[in-house]
């Protein structure tokens, strides 16, 4: 699924941008049990924000950047003031993990979860994860945007995997353009990326080098001396700092980088790249599902989705926001493949059996 936001405003537009977006309604009435939303026809929503305000506070489990998390959290808080968020950030394999722990012990704590969609999310939502209703600003939304129709499962934003480079060290004309430059000698011991036994997104971009017939990627890699760092956040700030010239990642954290000043030059390849979605359920457990819903309808309306773009730095799904400022929009890349699609079960086994048996990890 590819979803064509536009160009992201900065400075003064940016900001009236988020102050024109319009604020979630609110009213009151009696609280809702998560019961009540099985129950047949949903409630009002302005009962529904009533309710919400009475539960007070809402705790959702995300992977996104903490710093514009935070930042978000407050735009939230302006528009719903009854509702504080706590947040928890954990990588998506962590988050996954801890979610599924927490869920089968019966030791509900998160209420809404956003993070990049696996195969594990998947399971999860068909397990009884996630609750099923219909967010009121979903109308706005592609059907593709809501998960197999279920009204669980709601991709909010997209993230590609690119190659960057520190634009104080490496010239224009001499930095990686395609993924087989990322393996040319001359970028021995320079070259920076996320260990693919961290992350399926990792696994899914290594999957497509194979589809690309570049050659056992993992020998190639350890013969330039490739360095490991955790996370796209982590392999960016090591090009920052000149720990590496060059690097593979996820562009999760490019935009806001490149805003704040950031000396980093991207390409995404002409043969190609990987697409992953962040998506968003509220617990079927929620221990606050009114609160749950609020903050996730939220996420989905215009002013939490250019919430999401300058603050979480990935595309928003929703039709008609401004673009981000300083990435192009999916659909003008080329060659664009859905990383679930190059990843299955056994694929993922495979790619990260052999590249801890290269690398020597356990």
């Amino acid at each position: 699924m590819q979803c064509k936001p536009r160009a992201l405003s900065s400075g003064k537009g940016r900001r009236a941008l988020l102050s024109a977006s319009i604020a979630l309604a609110a009213g009151f009435g009696a609280l809702l049990p998560a019961a009540s939303w099985a129950q047949g026809a949903a409630p009002a929503w302005s009962t529904v924000t009533a309710a919400a305000a009475k539960e007070g506070k809402v705790v959702l489990y995300h992977n996104l950047s903490p710093d514009g998390m935070e930042v978000l959290a407050r735009e939230f808080r302006k528009d719903v003031p009854g509702v504080e968020v706590e947040l928890v950030r954990l990588g998506s394999a962590a988050l996954s993990q801890r979610f599924s722990t927490e869920y089968s012990a019966q030791r509900h704590i998160a209420d809404v979860v956003v993070t990049t969609v696996d195969p594990s999310i998947f399971a999860g939502i068909a397990g009884g994860w996630a609750a099923a209703w219909t967010p009121p600003e979903l109308a706005a939304y592609p059907k593709e945007v809501n998960y197999k129709g279920q009204n669980m499962l709601f991709h909010v934003l997209t993230v590609r995997d690119a190659i960057v480079w520190n634009k104080q060290r490496v010239r224009e004309a001499d930095a990686p353009k395609e993924w087989a430059d990322l393996f040319d000698p001359k970028w021995k011991g320079k070259v920076g990326m996320n260990p693919p036994w961290r992350s399926v997104t990792q696994q899914a971009i290594i999957a497509y080098w194979d589809k690309l017939a570049l050659g056992d990627t993992a020998a190639r890699m350890k013969a330039n001396d490739v360095r490991f760092f955790e996370g796209s956040g982590g392999v960016l700030q090591a090009v920052i700092r000149g720990d590496v010239m060059v690097a593979q990642m996820l562009d999760l954290p490019l935009n806001s980088a490149i805003a704040d000043g950031a000396p980093i030059g991207f390409a995404y390849p002409k043969s190609g790249t990987t697409v992953s979605q962040v998506s968003t359920f509220v617990s079927s457990k929620a221990p606050r599902p009114n609160a749950a819903r609020v903050l996730t309808n939220w996420l989905l309306s215009v002013k939490g989705q250019t919430n999401l773009q300058i603050n979480g730095g990935l595309a928003g799904t929703r039709p008609g926001i401004p673009r981000m400022a300083h990435l192009p929009p999916t659909s003008t890349l080329s060659n664009v493949v859905d990383s679930l699609d190059l990843t299955p079960p056994a694929k993922q086994k495979e790619i990260v059996e052999h590249w801890r048996k290269t690398f020597g990890v356990q």
